[in-house]
């Protein structure tokens, strides 16, 4: 029943989400930047562990990810509005931030 519980939790933002970009991308962007699925994720680690110690390591690691993504985002938002395609923009970021994500591995 948990795992039902969190893939339509999963499934809901994501709809919300992209729901909302067709109306609204200010406000589908405003969404998609609240810590919505971390917080979810750490509620239902509560209930099912009530391990405080592992959320608050998970919090700070969620934390210090965040660092590789916020250089990707205006990249991203560059190349598709420099006439690259939707997938080679997708690639091309995707491989800068599992470089940045390797290189925050030796660094942490």
């Amino acid at each position: 029943m948990a795992y039902i519980i969190k893939i339509l939790i999963a499934v809901s933002v994501i709809l919300l989400v992209t729901e909302l970009s067709k109306k609204d991308t200010k406000l589908a962007a405003l969404f998609l930047a609240l810590p919505i699925m971390s917080f979810t994720a750490y509620t239902l680690i509560w209930f099912e562990s009530k391990d405080v110690e592992k959320i608050a390591r998970l919090a700070n690691e969620n934390f210090i990810y965040i660092f590789p993504v916020m250089p990707v985002l205006p990249l991203f938002s560059w190349l598709l509005r420099n006439g690259y395609s939707y997938y080679t923009s997708m690639i091309l970021v995707a491989t800068l931030m599992l470089i940045l994500f390797y290189l925050l591995q030796k660094i942490y």
